[in-house]
C-alpha cells in the first residue's frame, strides 16, 4: 500500500500504515483521520481529495479463519483512586447489611423469648437477682454495637483495597500484571 500526500497534509502525517493502524493513531493523538488517510472513499468513487488509492485488500488468512476471535490482555496497572471509591462503596453495603442484620437477629431472638429465658435461668442461678450482664443485650445496645462495627468495617475495607491496588500496582511493574485471554463466541 502506499500513500500520497494531499493537499494540506504534511508529509509526516501521511503514513502507510493500513486503515484499521491508522484510525487506533489517530485515535491515540487525538485526531481523527480524514478519509483518504483511513482508505474510506468519498463515495464519489475516489478515494479522498485528489488521491487516488487501490481498494484495501484482506489478507488471504481473514477470509479462511473460522471460530471466535481471541484477544489477549494484560492487567499492567488498577487505579488505586478507583479501587478505594469502589471498596468504599461495597464497605458501606456490607455496613448497612450488617446494620439490618443485627436488628433483624434481635428481634428474631426477641420473638421466640430467648431473652427472657436467658434472664430467668440467670435469676434461678443468682438466687433470683438478674444478671449485670443482661443489661448489654437491650434492643439499643445491639443496634449501637452493630454499627460500631459497620463502621469500622467501613474503614478497614477501604484501606484494604487501597492497598491492595497499590500492592498490585507494584508486583505488576515488576512481573507484568495479569494475563487475560478473551474470546467472542
Amino acid at each position: 500500500m502506499t500513500s500520497s500526500t494531499s493537499k494540506g497534509t504534511s508529509p509526516d502525517e501521511t503514513s502507510s500504515l493500513p486503515a484499521f493502524q491508522e484510525k487506533g493513531k489517530a485515535a491515540r493523538t487525538g485526531s481523527a483521520p480524514s478519509p483518504s488517510e483511513a482508505g474510506l472513499g468519498s463515495g464519489r468513487g475516489s478515494a479522498g481529495k485528489g488521491a487516488s488509492r487501490s481498494p484495501v485488500k484482506k489478507p488471504a488468512g481473514d477470509a479462511e479463519r473460522r471460530g471466535p476471535r481471541r484477544v489477549r490482555l494484560t492487567l499492567a496497572r488498577i487505579d488505586p483512586f478507583s479501587v478505594m471509591k469502589l471498596s468504599f462503596l461495597v464497605a458501606l453495603a456490607i455496613g448497612l447489611a450488617t446494620v439490618v442484620a443485627v436488628v433483624l437477629l434481635w428481634n428474631l431472638v426477641d420473638a421466640i423469648g430467648l431473652w427472657a429465658q436467658i434472664d430467668q435461668l440467670g435469676k434461678d442461678l443468682n438466687g433470683g437477682d438478674a444478671l449485670p450482664f443482661m443489661d448489654f443485650f437491650s434492643f439499643s445496645k445491639f443496634v449501637s454495637y452493630g454499627t460500631v462495627v459497620a463502621v469500622v468495617n467501613v474503614v478497614i475495607i477501604t484501606a484494604l483495597g487501597t492497598l491492595l491496588a497499590f500492592l498490585y500496582n507494584l508486583v505488576a511493574a515488576l512481573l507484568g500484571g495479569l494475563k487475560f485471554t478473551f474470546t467472542d463466541d
